[in-house]
């Protein structure tokens, strides 16, 4: 009777003691993985070293030259236009002819005019003769005062005409106003011109001209007269010297200033209108500034800053007051001193709980 009783409970006993064996091992085995996941964690929490590269800050000399691209221009571009009217008999007008001032470019036939200056001549002398003889008849009490100043208004009008003719007569020859080259051709031997017909173009580049846009914080350092120094693309080993002749005071859409440099055109190798320059304006004037790669520069609070290298906290996070740029360099005005030292790579490692491993320290 015990034994059935002790039967009767040893497989129901047998099964909770492996359901407990099992539940052990699986609570081990629970434990166990939790503190590998922690230890993980903490492995990846552990702060973790890193190299940078760095850069001593010094005062160094730069030249406070800017250049500018630009064009050059004729300084002086002039229409010949006719100046009385009749057929051109004459023209040395062609594309590229240089020429003289003074030098004759068209005649016009002057067989009009001389018809008209004739004219002219004839009405003035009959003019002439009719107020002197209503000025005897005047003195004899045969002509009123009216009809004498009627004669007189009359013979200084003819006067005034005949005068006009004569300087007509005198213009059927067209000279060159100054000396320069023809760059277009309106006209052609035979063709009737009349007062004011263009008869051609000619630029004048004893004198030429570059315009270029200079950025407002440069152009405040401009005054009228300053040197230039221009290189042309066509000439790389000549420079030719120029003065601002005009700084223009209303910024283009772009904010910046157009000026305009004059020059003397009188070398051998000479510029030529459309030719493509470099301006650069200062190139005489050093600056010592303290700078800085850019390669170093970040921001912290929309203000630019720097990563200062302490050897006893490691990289601090410094404000600094930009100044000048000079090409690949910044200048600083405030927050640094020469014998400072900056990261200049390795600046997205720097968070918080890392160490900085390994600095190397470039000139």
């Amino acid at each position: 009777m015990y034994q059935e009783s002790i039967k009767k409970y040893y497989k129901p006993m047998l099964l909770i003691g492996l359901l407990a064996m099992v539940c052990a091992a699986i609570i081990f085995k629970l434990r166990n993985n939790q503190e590998a996941v922690q230890n993980d964690i903490k492995q990846e929490l552990k702060p973790i070293g890193f190299a940078a590269q760095a850069t001593l800050v010094k005062e160094t000399n730069f030249s406070d030259a800017f250049t500018y691209r630009g064009t050059v221009e004729a300084a002086k571009m002039i229409t010949l236009t006719a100046e009385t009217d009749g057929k051109v008999t004459y023209s040395t007008i062609e594309k590229g002819l240089a020429v003289t001032k003074g030098s004759i470019l068209v005649k016009v036939d002057p067989s009009t005019r001389s018809s008209g200056y004739q004219i002219s001549e004839d009405t003035y002398n009959k003019a002439k003769a009719d107020y002197n003889k209503l000025k005897e008849l005047q003195e004899s009490g045969n002509a009123s005062g009216m009809e004498v100043e009627n004669a007189r208004l009359q013979m200084q009008n003819a006067a005034s005409q005949l005068n006009i003719s004569k300087k007509q007569v005198g213009k059927t020859s067209i000279l060159a106003p100054e000396t320069g080259t023809l760059i277009d051709k309106k006209i052609n031997r035979g063709e009737y011109v009349t007062p004011g017909t263009t008869l051609g173009t000619m630029a004048c580049l004893n004198e030429v001209l570059v315009n270029v846009f200079v950025q407002e914080n440069e152009v405040a350092h401009l005054k009228k007269g300053n040197a230039a120094i221009v290189r042309a693309d066509a000439y790389p080993n000549l420079t030719f010297t120029g003065k601002v002749s005009a700084i223009i005071p209303v910024a283009s859409a772009a904010k910046t200033f157009p000026v305009e440099i004059r020059i003397v055109n009188n070398k051998v190798s000479r510029l030529l209108a459309g030719m493509n320059v470099s301006v650069t304006f200062d190139g005489e004037k050093q600056s010592t500034a303290l700078v800085i790669p850019r390669t170093a520069l970040t921001s912290y609070k929309k203000q630019s800053a720097v990563y200062l290298v302490h050897h006893s906290s490691g990289t601090v996070l410094t404000p600094i007051v930009l100044g000048k740029e000079y090409d690949t360099y910044l200048s600083v005005s405030r927050g640094l001193k020469a014998g400072d030292t900056v990261m200049t790579s390795g600046l997205l490692n720097v968070e918080p709980g890392k160490k900085l491993q390994s600095l190397t320290i470039k000139n």
